[in-house]
């Protein structure tokens, strides 16, 4: 495999500026919004596990 030519710090900026966008689809949240949606679901899965873990298991073992 034949290795890449380095890339001096002005073509490394072009380059990456002419990724910017690539990669979004039109519709896409912005950053910020996906980001606290995530962290809100992690959230709500980290309660819901507790619960299940700690919050009826006691009961459960209380009633044996």
């Amino acid at each position: 495999m034949a290795r890449r030519k380095k890339l001096s710090p002005e073509e490394m900026r072009k380059y990456i500026h002419s990724l910017r966008g690539k990669f979004k689809t039109p519709g896409d949240k912005p950053f910020v919004e996906w980001m606290a949606e995530l962290n809100r679901e992690e959230k709500e899965l980290e309660e819901r596990k507790f619960q299940r873990l700690f919050g009826r298991g006691r009961e459960n073992q209380r009633r044996n």
